[in-house]
């Protein structure tokens, strides 16, 4: 957790006790404090980013999680998810708790278990009205000035295809999943009648290896990179991975596959799709664009180091990135033979960088056993359900560089990771 105090200073001051006046005050001061003694404050600091990567991942142990409101636009309908009223994290009274153990702990009482303090959360009513503002566009057509070098992408005109009374109407049900029926205009030209010569210059490539035998996993991989290959964004325009993947349902063609969940893996549909998410975070790392909003997962992922993944939780956890660059940039993604393949095309800058992502493992959490009763296995028999995996924390540097030369290093994250359970069917049969 990398808790940073002030002890330094405090023995310090210790040490000045009776030293800093004439004979008499500091006489007077010592024989005070061996008389009544003197508590010195010691100040207690956390590293925010991994205080906040753990709760993230503590808010995913709760059997009934809180999940917000959200929307997203899936071809002419929108589909609004109502949000789950759930339990979170109570930050601040665990800070507080945090601080009364380390407290504790220096004073040499024994250590005592933390119960984690939550509070219950209830998403607010759906405002139809705000949403439909939000979604509303006029259309917009493309253009390209190739002796300038401006490229102006185009936009569809979105409306609801029903009045706001209807709409109403809908959501005043409850249900858990609303569709809206969409109006979409399309302007006269799009952005892929530019062509290639709109986006001559690859700015950044990266690719991850998935298992193309696992059929279904494979078929989720392929579904979600289709879904964001060819999007092209404006200079200052926002991508959100779950607004234009949205959910993974199976009416979506989404298939059962591994998904993490609790220090387990679990067969949830749409299971890998954060594959994607991560190969794109990477692509987007090296295209030197800006990062929005990522989260990592709760337990380490097979496909890349700690600190270079971005998980993503429809209704909960997002991706985020923005176009930071002058042009207007487009995603190739490409899932065939087990290899995920990402490009950002665009123009280059008159200053271009090059990037270079190292990530650090800072420590390994040994992963814990858990054993079932299996009435079919005879006493003594053993078979292991789930291997297991130990868990890490790592800290993860983005490092700029031109001409070879190092012009500036930051830390991207400081990430904590579960150790995912090993679980072994244990015989009990009679």
């Amino acid at each position: 957790m990398e808790l940073e105090t002030n002890i330094i200073e405090k023995v310090q001051e210790a040490c000045m006790i009776g030293r800093s006046g004439n004979i008499i005050e500091n006489n007077y001061k010592i024989i005070s404090i061996l008389m009544n003694g003197k508590k010195l404050d010691l100040d207690i600091n956390f590293n925010e980013e991994i205080l906040e990567s753990i709760f993230s991942n503590l808010d995913e142990e709760w059997e009934e999680t809180f999940t917000d409101n959200s929307y997203y636009i899936d071809n002419d309908k929108l589909i609004i998810v109502r949000g789950k009223t759930g339990v979170i994290v109570d930050k601040e009274a665990l800070k507080k708790k945090i601080i009364e153990l380390v407290h504790e702990k220096i004073e040499g009482k024994e250590a005592k278990i933390i119960e984690i303090p939550v509070i219950t959360k209830v998403p607010e009513e759906i405002d139809i009205e705000k949403i439909q503002k939000e979604v509303y566009k006029e259309p917009k057509n493309a253009s390209y000035d190739k002796s300038k070098n401006i490229l102006t992408v185009h936009s569809d005109g979105v409306d609801f295809g029903i009045s706001i009374e209807e709409a109403k109407k809908i959501i005043s049900e409850q249900k858990e999943e609303y569709e809206i029926p969409l109006k979409i205009v399309k302007p006269e030209i799009t952005t892929e009648m530019l062509g290639e010569d709109a986006f001559p210059d690859v700015l950044a490539s990266f690719s991850t290896r998935y298992d193309a035998s696992n059929k279904n996993r494979g078929t989720n991989i392929e579904l979600a990179a289709n879904e964001i290959n060819g999007l092209v964004l404006a200079p200052g325009e926002k991508f959100s991975f779950n607004g234009k993947v949205g959910n993974t349902t199976a009416a979506k063609g989404y298939k059962l596959a591994g998904a993490y969940s609790a220090g387990e893996l679990v067969q949830n549909y749409g299971g890998g799709i954060c594959q994607v998410s991560s190969t794109l975070y990477n692509v987007v790392l090296y295209a030197n664009l800006e990062i929005v909003e990522r989260y990592n997962h709760s337990s380490v992922v097979s496909y890349l180091d700690p600190g270079r993944d971005a998980t993503i939780s429809y209704g909960s956890k997002d991706f985020k990135f923005a176009n930071s660059r002058n042009y207007a940039v487009k995603i190739i993604a490409r899932a065939t033979n087990g290899i995920l393949e990402m490009e950002i095309r665009g123009i280059k800058e008159k200053q271009e960088y090059e990037i270079e992502i190292v990530s650090q493992k800072t420590e390994t959490i040994p992963c814990n056993v858990k054993y079932e009763y299996d009435s079919t296995l005879a006493p003594g028999e053993e078979i292991v359900k789930t291997y297991g995996a130990n868990g890490a924390k790592s800290i993860c540097y983005k490092i700029v560089k031109k001409n070879g030369i190092e012009i500036s290093k930051e830390i991207l994250s400081k990430d904590s990771y579960n150790p995912m359970v090993k679980v072994i069917r244990t015989g009990t049969k009679k």
